[in-house]
């Protein structure tokens, strides 16, 4: 997942925080992107992000789907490849479940949208917890591995 190399200096600029994901973890995040925007303009405002540049919904799946574009390239597998989303990005997530608490969004839509952000603050920890351990964050062709829970089968009463 990462790798160490005690002998070289720190880095003296801080690197752009970025974090993998999957296809499966793109489509999510684009569902929920694409829900916000619908409830922002069903209810009249904006649909576009302000910052130093007006940007809409759609570049913003372009984007990523470029990248996802990309990815394949490096790893034709679709269940293996990992695509960055930097931690800028992630506040597009965290405006979007705003958006969705503060107009009624269905719960399906609010509830998968907190999980996939619940998931992208974990891999944030991850990341960070690598750089501090003085490594350098890797795309690995493999996710992390989940612990299984283990089912006690039932005595049939």
């Amino acid at each position: 997942m990462f790798r160490r190399n005690p002998a070289a200096p720190a880095p003296s600029a801080a690197a752009p925080e970025v974090i993998a994901i999957n296809l499966g973890e793109l489509a999510a995040l684009e569902k929920a992107l694409l829900e916000a925007d619908r409830l922002r303009r069903c209810w009249g405002e904006s649909p576009a992000y302000y910052g130093p540049e007006l940007i809409t919904v759609r570049n913003v799946v372009a984007t990523l789907y470029q990248r996802a574009g990309a990815a394949s390239v490096v790893q034709p597998d679709p269940q293996r490849a990992r695509l960055p989303l930097y931690l800028h990005e992630i506040e597009w997530l965290a405006d979007a479940i705003a958006v969705m608490e503060r107009r009624w969004a269905s719960g399906g839509f609010l509830s998968d949208a907190r999980q996939l952000n619940n998931r992208f603050n974990a891999l944030v920890g991850q990341a960070r917890a690598i750089t501090h351990m003085g490594g350098t964050v890797a795309f690995t062709p493999e996710p992390p591995q989940v612990a299984e829970a283990h089912v006690i089968p039932s005595s049939g009463h």
